[in-house]
């Protein structure tokens, strides 16, 4: 990756919040994205301790690595960071392009109702829809194919990406942004039958099933969805309105794409819901709490603030306050790999039992024969 214009060390450094061992004054130009195929041109990051191992092999005149990193390798010249993410972070937010965004104003192609209310500096792509009575705060980007519902409340500084679609009577905050096809406001899967349908026979151990028509009755989703300040929903992610109330996301939670997250659920700040993790109805979600890739959390669930649910895992009871939970059903994490390494020890203890109950076979035969 090229830099805009050659940097001294002692400059990344005051950019990233480290400390230069080494030459200050060296220059760079290139950024490897790879500390092992780094040129002698390159400033490289190694901050992943098997990388750090290997850092001899790393050709890059400078690197950026962790604290501790120069003990081992004094020779090196080197920027030297405690929180390697927080570098990488504040480097690329120096370094980013520029994306493209749609000018200010109202584009020709816009389906704006003559009720919406557009705060200043607004801008509104091609082929966005804004329904009735919506109102959108100043300074926020709505890209092509975005298509906002009736009464919707979008804040100041949001960012839409192209073909996100939000339903009537959301809300959303300020500086919320929304990935490409995000979805807000879709109805909560609810439905009722006039009588017992069989499944309700089944889970209450009665099997008397009946063929005769007992149709699903849709129940109207009466509530909305609500974004707080700061949230970031992923592509194509999907969060249901409410039955009643409001589905409520809160501030500076981060849903990941393919994300589902069903009616009522209740979900509090600093989240991170990590992709393909599905969240049933009606669940509550402590701040700060973690769900990994695919996991899964049932209906009516709590995970107390700082809860861990690990990736593809199944939750189906309640996740206290810092407990990590692994597994399909979700255990402690500690007691779960527990559980697997009892297992695989499995076939080795069958062997020996096998063999403990022929030796015992042996001995009462002895005994009987004396």
């Amino acid at each position: 990756m090229k830099l805009p214009q050659a940097m001294s060390l002692a400059q990344i450094a005051q950019m990233i919040g480290g400390k230069v061992a080494g030459d200050g004054d060296l220059k760079v130009d290139t950024v490897s994205t790879s500390p092992l195929h780094a040129t002698e041109d390159d400033l490289a990051f190694v901050f992943d301790a098997k990388l750090v191992k290997k850092l001899a092999e790393c050709k890059a005149k400078a690197v950026v690595a962790p604290l501790g990193a120069e003990l081992d390798f004094p020779d090196r010249n080197m920027v030297l960071v405690d929180r390697p993410n927080l570098a990488i972070q504040r480097i690329l937010t120096a370094l980013k392009p520029k994306r493209y965004y749609p000018a200010k104003g109202i584009h020709a192609t816009a389906v704006v109702d003559e009720s919406a209310e557009i705060g200043a500096d607004v801008a509104i792509g091609p082929y966005v829809v804004i329904g009735p009575k919506s109102k959108i705060g100043a300074r926020t980007i709505i890209m092509s194919h975005t298509v906002i519902g009736g009464e919707v409340v979008i804040g100041e500084d949001c960012l839409l990406h192209p073909a996100c679609l939000i339903a009537d009577y959301v809300k959303i905050g300020s500086r919320v942004i929304m990935q490409q096809g995000a979805a807000l406001g879709a109805d909560g899967f609810g439905y009722v039958t006039e009588r017992p349908s069989n499944l309700e026979k089944n889970m209450a151990g009665s099997k008397d099933f009946s063929d005769a028509p007992n149709p699903l009755l849709k129940i109207p989703q009466i509530g909305n969805v609500v974004l707080e300040d700061d949230v970031e929903i992923g592509s194509y992610a999907t969060i249901d309105r409410a039955t009643m109330g409001a589905t409520v996301i809160g501030a500076g939670s981060k849903i990941d794409n393919l994300v589902m997250i069903a009616h009522n659920n209740r979900i509090g700040k600093e989240v991170m819901i990590i992709a393909n993790a599905a969240v049933g109805g009606s669940c509550s979600i402590g701040d700060r709490s973690v769900l990994g890739g695919s996991a899964n959390l049932s209906d009516h669930m709590k995970m107390e603030p700082d809860g861990v649910l690990s990736g593809a895992s199944g939750a189906m009871r309640d996740i206290k306050s810092g407990e990590i939970h692994a597994g399909t059903p979700a255990a402690p994490a500690r007691e779960f790999f527990g559980q697997i390494v009892a297992m695989r020890r499995l076939p080795k203890l069958m062997d020996e039992v096998k063999d403990l109950k022929k030796r015992l076979a042996l001995l009462e035969q002895q005994n009987l024969e004396k």
